[in-house]
């Protein structure tokens, strides 16, 4: 769910979402230096290292704590880039919980998500840690038990600006508020499909073949990423034919309820 309420005077947009985890990770390393530098064994080659939400999430936690440790960081990119799926905000997020136990720093929850919220809007959620239904840009947020499920990513290979959808005329900004912290199938809206299809036009195409195969298909968030309920043995069929012969990604994935940060690491908050 993905609900636009209204534009604020600052420019941002109060939100009402619904967040769940995946069992769909990246890599990451961490060496904590005596030297005070930051150091990557992986080329800034996609994305500069300025527009590494890593390295911004460094020097963001060593501006705010001080901290005169360094770190050198190793990375592998499971997640498909710039899809929507959140997978530079989890980089983010987890990299300012890692430092914080690593660098014996001892910040609450609530220091790093206050840390998170200035680097991007998803990233509150992945130091939290739990399923949430959020609000204001995403940082308010109350714990959610969802039905943990298996889908089916489908990554077509779009990369859609963000910045773009939420700057577009073609966005609804008047949403009704839901006083119900709840969600269910009928809530699974996201106000974000006309701005997408209208800069977008691909990913109407998509759909509607998705939906000609009775796949149910949502787009996360401002997208491109499409994911699917658990399919029978036709449609499966069905998909993975379309999926090679239009050249998308399929991943197949569970959902999760607790973020595998906090399940499969020593780290705790």
């Amino acid at each position: 769910m993905l609900r636009v309420i209204r534009r604020e005077e600052n420019g941002y947009h109060y939100l009402q979402t619904v967040f769940q985890f995946t069992d769909l990770f990246d890599e990451i390393g961490f060496e904590v230096r005596e030297d005070n530098e930051i150091r990557f064994n992986y080329e800034h080659l996609d994305f500069s290292k300025e527009e590494d939400l890593i390295y911004r999430a460094i020097t963001a936690l060593k501006h705010y704590s001080n901290s005169d440790k360094g770190v050198t960081i190793d990375l592998i990119k499971n997640l498909p880039m710039g899809a929507g799926i959140g997978g530079g905000s989890s980089n983010a997020a987890t990299t300012l919980v890692a430092l914080n136990a690593l660098w014996e720093l001892n910040l609450s929850q609530t220091a790093l998500i206050e840390i998170g919220k200035k680097i991007g809007a998803d990233v509150p959620i992945f130091i939290y840690g739990k399923s949430a239904w959020a609000e204001g840009i995403g940082e308010i947020l109350t714990p959610l038990e969802i039905k943990e499920e298996e889908f089916t990513l489908i990554n077509p290979g779009i990369h859609i600006s963000t910045k773009l959808i939420f700057e577009s005329s073609e966005l609804p900004r008047n949403s009704m508020l839901f006083p119900d912290k709840y969600f269910d199938q009928s809530r699974a809206i996201n106000d974000c499909l006309p701005a997408i299809y209208h800069h977008y036009p691909a990913m109407r195409l998509i759909m509607n073949a998705l939906n000609e195969l009775n796949l149910n298909p949502y787009i996360t968030g401002t997208g491109s990423c499409i994911f699917v309920p658990k399919m029978d043995a036709e449609q499966s069929l069905l998909l993975s034919s379309l999926a090679k012969e239009q050249g998308w990604e399929l991943l197949p994935f569970k959902s999760l309820n607790q973020s595998l940060l906090y399940e499969n690491a020593p780290i705790a908050l």
